[in-house]
């Protein structure tokens, strides 16, 4: 009867079990509080932007920099270009670049920032897909000043996985594009 009552048992169901797919660990991540960059290095460079408390930034003696995030194991590289009457040419390279990385990409938005008061003039493009960079942007005056941004996490290309940690850079990145300053 213990027998039967088994066999009864065992194939009785038919549902076929699989096993569980991977998970990604979900970040919780704290309220951005975000600070003036560095004022040595404001004194030595000709731009001042906020950033992330939580982040750490260093810069070169040419004015790059690069804003680390030791959280999110992601750094944001800033490089500082002097324009000489060659803005199409520079810009043409900052579009070479983003055509290159948006080779695997499934989607690439872009959006503009113009503040004329403040002679600030931005494009920001993030990609969707596993992509080595998956935001770039560029900041400009347009006569004599430009900032290419490009942002890179240390680990395997996987969006999914990398979704909350680049929508979180992607709000610190529209705050340093929101209040740059030429000084």
């Amino acid at each position: 009867m213990n027998k039967l009552f088994f066999l009864f048992f065992f194939f009785s169901c038919d549902q076929v079990y699989l096993p569980k797919q991977k998970a990604f660990f979900a970040h919780q991540f704290p309220s951005p509080n975000y600070i003036l960059s560095n004022n040595r290095e404001k004194k030595l460079c000709k731009y001042s932007f906020q950033i992330n408390e939580l982040s750490e930034i260093k810069f070169d003696k040419k004015c790059n920099s690069i804003i680390k995030y030791k959280l999110l194991n992601s750094k944001l590289f800033l490089t500082n270009i002097k324009i000489d009457n060659n803005l199409e040419l520079v810009n043409l390279d900052f579009n070479n670049r983003v055509a290159e990385n948006s080779l695997k990409s499934n989607v690439i938005k872009s959006s503009e920032f113009n503040d004329v008061s403040r002679k600030v003039y931005a494009k920001y493009f993030t990609f969707i897909g596993d992509t080595p960079s998956n935001t770039q942007f560029y900041i400009t005056d347009s006569i004599s000043n430009y900032i290419s941004g490009s942002l890179y996490f240390d680990s395997k290309p996987n969006y999914d996985s990398l979704l909350p940690s680049i929508k979180y850079m992607n709000n610190d990145i529209r705050k340093i594009i929101q209040t740059f300053k030429w000084n």
